[in-house]
């Protein structure tokens, strides 16, 4: 396979699911975390079409925004379905996953701690259960969230829950809410990290980010 490398800063934001697919599937890359004052320089090589990172470059391209790059990710390495209605299912849940981002970003990026309290307290626990029931429709929340093998929602919502509520940095906080409102997810979460010893040494190994 030819040479894989990832571009991003040392943070997990847009890139982790990235990575995490990279590690699940046992593909070599190189993870090419830089610091912010890097990437000035970087830009002006013109490695970025549209300006702004994670780039990934495999195969011959420099692929950029971070959606894309996953759903490319997934669809060479076989976790993407071809029916239809299965690829609706899977790019709604990630639409879901995107709006819970974007909202924690923006109370973030403001500071916004009575907004972050409200996020933690009311939409929350809304939204795992949303989650929840998506993954209950399918085989009774046994296995995956569509059809019978990984796809790009379970990446996703695994990068998403794992990060913000049940890796040792921040399970002591969040891991109840997960517990309280959707069990089955957090069930969900342990079972997919099993599956793939690459992901979870990879997990295991790397250094703590806030986020």
């Amino acid at each position: 396979m030819a040479e894989i490398k990832l571009h991003y800063f040392d943070i997990y934001g847009r890139a982790e699911t990235a990575r995490m697919i990279l590690h699940y599937n046992g593909t070599a890359f190189e993870d090419n975390r830089l610091q912010f004052e890097e990437w000035p320089a970087l830009k002006a090589s013109g490695i970025a079409e549209f300006g702004q990172l994670p780039v990934l470059e495999i195969d011959g391209h420099k692929l950029v925004q971070s959606h894309s790059i996953n759903r490319y990710l997934c669809q060479k390495f076989g976790y993407y379905p071809s029916d239809p209605f299965q690829i609706y299912l899977v790019e709604s849940i990630c639409d879901l996953k995107e709006d819970i981002f974007i909202s924690y970003v923006r109370a973030s990026t403001n500071k916004d701690i009575e907004g972050m309290q409200k996020l933690n307290n009311e939409k929350l626990p809304g939204w795992l259960k949303m989650i929840e029931s998506r993954l209950v429709s399918n085989n009774g929340g046994n296995s995956y969230f569509v059809g019978e093998t990984p796809t790009l929602a379970d990446f996703e919502i695994f990068q998403l829950i794992w990060d913000f509520s049940l890796r040792d940095e921040r399970k002591a906080n969040h891991e109840l809410t997960v517990i309280e409102n959707a069990p089955k997810l957090k069930e969900f979460c342990e079972r997919f990290l099993e599956s793939s010893p690459n992901l979870k040494r990879y997990l295991e190994t790397r250094a703590s980010r806030e986020y």
